[in-house]
């Protein structure tokens, strides 16, 4: 299958266009970190918020107290009030680790929830939401019951109210405990995952050059081993070597210009014999004038010498003379005869004239 230059050049940067794909996707993993510091933004709003809680748990505190002490009304609508806002800020708390949830499911590609998430959002609700509960309605007990004067009952539920006061901050410890480690565990995933991120990505960017490179260098070794190997042989077409050998060659453009070199070198070959014929047969006219000149003059002398004593002696001369006579005016002919096909020589035939290695050339053949 041939595939040229440019097709070589195309797939190589395709997979280095691949290779960055592949780098851009990794790096579009750094968005789950922007989830990871979403989730820890909204753990340590969380923290706040408790800490809010615990503020005006206080407040609710002082309210109770001044209203225990000396019954003020407006300590019992302050405490009303103050619970409504912790009751407010509690679902608040719980609807944000709703939201972490969520974060953290897309992150992990899971539907499991995460064991930490699991218990803040279990103590949160049962520790903190239902004692706040508890604790607002023993409050509007205990409004009930001091407005009876009966100071037993009175006694009761204000300790039934301690209590429920004691479950709701220890509840607000566990919730703040859990709520340090999950930043703890926040951090610590975010640092785990940047660095496995900073090392895929310096692995991949080492692919990358490496890949690059070696490509470069492979295309480059093929393009200009070629090229040398083509000059090479312009050189020896230069100097008169026309054995040009196309093959070893790749199936490109380069190969293409060695099939080129192969037919220049097939026609120059061709036009240099067909050069050399030329002037041999050039060469081989000039003898020929040259031995016709020489040949064909003392020829006709003896030829009409011969022809004049074969008819001056016709009457008195001998058989024998008068064969000698023939002989030579046949001879003389034959010589014509050879001088006129030197003339018409067209294409010289070259054979073996003696067993040593001696040629001539055949004269019949030469002239067809």
């Amino acid at each position: 299958m041939k595939f040229n230059i440019a097709t070589k050049l195309f797939l190589g940067f395709l997979v280095i266009i691949c290779l960055n794909a592949l780098f851009v996707i990794i790096v579009s993993k750094f968005s789950s970190l922007n989830n990871i510091a979403s989730i820890l933004k909204s753990q340590n709003e969380i923290k706040n918020k408790l800490l809010q809680i615990s503020s005006l748990h206080v407040t609710q505190a002082k309210s109770r107290l001044i209203f225990s002490e000396i019954g003020l009304e407006e300590s019992a609508e302050s405490f009303k009030e103050t619970g409504k806002r912790v009751t407010s800020m509690i679902d608040s708390v719980l609807a944000d680790i709703r939201t972490i949830i969520v974060l953290d499911s897309i992150i992990s590609d899971n539907d499991t929830i995460d064991p930490g998430l699991k218990e803040l959002r279990v103590s949160l609700d049962k520790n903190v939401a239902e004692s706040n509960k508890n604790y607002n309605e023993r409050f509007a007990e205990f409004l009930v019951v001091k407005s009876g004067k009966d100071k037993d009952k009175t006694k009761l539920i204000s300790a039934i109210i301690d209590t429920a006061d004691s479950n709701f901050r220890a509840g607000l410890r566990v919730t703040h405990s859990m709520i340090d480690n999950q930043n703890k565990a926040r951090v610590k995933e975010i640092g785990q995952r940047i660095d496995n991120l900073r090392n895929l990505t310096q692995l991949i960017l080492l692919g990358m050059t490496i890949f690059s490179i070696s490509f470069a260098l492979l295309i480059s070794r093929a393009i200009s081993k070629s090229l040398r190997r083509l000059k090479e042989s312009a050189s020896n077409i230069a100097k008169g070597d026309f054995d040009f050998n196309p093959q070893g060659y790749p199936k490109d453009e380069i190969g293409d210009l060695a099939e080129a070199f192969f037919d220049m070198a097939y026609d120059l070959k061709k036009a240099q014999e067909e050069l050399i014929k030329k002037r041999r047969l050039a060469a081989i006219g000039e003898i020929v004038a040259s031995v016709n000149h020489e040949i064909n003059n003392p020829l006709m002398i003896i030829s009409g010498n011969a022809q004049f004593l074969e008819m001056t002696i016709e009457s008195g001369a001998t058989a024998d003379t008068k064969e000698r006579i023939r002989a030579i005016l046949e001879e003389t002919e034959r010589i014509s005869q050879v001088t006129r096909k030197l003339r018409d020589i067209k294409n010289p035939v070259v054979e073996d004239y003696t067993s040593s290695g001696e040629q001539m050339i055949n004269l019949d053949k030469s002239t067809d």
